[in-house]
């Protein structure tokens, strides 16, 4: 998990579309991920539960190898394209996020780029640790206090990008 910002103005229009083939697939009723950019500190980046449409409280942000996705930041100017982009991205790791209540999207701009990756809620601060290292993560998220805690990795694989 890496450190980024949003761009101002991804809240509202892009992220209402966001997923729209992934919630139908699962339950009618729509999940707005806007409301979650539109937080306090969401400029950092989100963690979005895309099944359930919360986000986690409390717990450790652990990225999930071998699932990160990057698209150029220019893509957020559209909002159609990024919209499609990043339910595009949830129907194709589908299965990541299916029946596994811990797992969320998590996404951020840095770079220049827009990054996407599941990435999973643990309670406890020693698992999370243990589980970013033997995944080879940079740091994980300490939801409660903002904070991010380095864990000395190289940040995972990088799935080949559209």
């Amino acid at each position: 998990m890496r450190k980024g910002r949003l761009v101002a103005g991804m809240g509202g229009g892009l992220f209402a579309r966001v997923g729209q083939r992934f919630r139908r697939a699962r339950k009618p009723e729509p999940i707005a991920l806007g409301d979650v950019l539109r937080a306090p500190g969401a400029r950092q980046g989100f963690s979005w539960s895309p099944t359930s449409g919360t986000r986690p409280t409390d717990g450790y942000m652990v990225a999930t190898t071998g699932h990160t996705a990057q698209f150029p930041e220019h893509i957020l100017d559209d909002p159609d394209a990024a919209a499609a982009a990043i339910d595009d991205y949830l129907m194709s790791h589908r299965g990541v996020f299916e029946n596994a209540p811990d797992m969320h999207l998590g996404g951020w701009v840095e770079d220049g780029k827009l990054w996407l990756e599941p990435s999973r809620n643990i309670a406890g601060r020693e698992e999370a640790v243990a589980l970013a290292r033997s995944t080879d993560q940079i740091a994980i998220y300490d939801v409660r206090t903002g904070d991010y805690i380095q864990t000395g990795g190289a940040g995972g694989f990088l799935e080949a990008g559209p």
